[in-house]
């Protein structure tokens, strides 16, 4: 898996445990909804992450939640600009249907930090025919909210009632029904993802409408 260098151009605080790590793009080609594997150069520490900017950025971002036992978010937040990164990548297929490219309806639904492949889907992919669930704690958390239509951008918070919708994106798909010919995209937390799925089966859409992308 080719791998290359890069440089940190900024590190981005969002909120107490989230940022945004920036790195020189390079000539680095993706497609929006891929992931690379962040390593610290000489070491064989890796962690994945999904690319956050877009096609057209001339930089890399990467949405990185630290987690208070985890060294290697630690170790990124505390990174100074001119500091070197090893990427390995891109990987993954968690992409666009052809038919959401052509402005077929899609659903994204997301749990905190798995806004990120949907962030780079907008971004490079301007008149998307789509529809947002971000589900996060608190409101201070919707990250990349401004990137989005916010007539497309639903946010669903659990633990405090300044969203847009108070309570789990699974309760709030209980209470609205989806169409069964759109095409859904979900990444987050593998208990999001099982119990949207079920969701969704149970409306009626077939499994090729459904697409996922365990976050954590």
């Amino acid at each position: 898996m080719k791998r290359t260098k890069h440089i940190v151009l900024d590190v981005i605080n969002l909120t107490p445990e989230t940022f945004i790590i920036r790195l020189d793009r390079m000539d680095f080609q993706f497609e929006p909804g891929q992931y690379v594997v962040i390593r610290i150069p000489d070491h064989k520490k890796g962690r994945e992450y999904s690319i956050y900017s877009a096609t057209t950025d001339e930089y890399l971002d990467f949405l990185v939640r630290e987690i208070p036992a985890g060294e290697f978010s630690h170790y990124l937040r505390n990174l100074k600009p001119g500091s070197e990164l090893d990427v390995e990548g891109p990987k993954g297929y968690f992409i666009l249907d052809e038919r959401t490219k052509k402005g077929h309806s899609a659903l994204m639904v997301a749990t905190g930090t798995g806004i990120s492949p949907f962030h780079s889907y907008v971004k490079s992919y301007p008149g998307l025919n789509y529809r947002i669930l971000h589900g996060v704690h608190f409101a201070e958390e919707a990250y990349g909210r401004e990137t989005f239509d916010p007539g497309n951008y639903l946010l669903c918070t659990s633990r405090h009632e300044k969203g847009d919708f108070f309570g789990r994106v699974t309760q709030y798909l209980k209470e609205n029904v989806v169409d069964i010919d759109i095409i859904c995209y979900l990444c987050g937390n593998s208990d999001m993802i099982d119990e949207v799925t079920t969701i969704l089966e149970e409306y009626g859409l077939p499994a090729e409408n459904i697409r996922t992308e365990v976050f954590f």
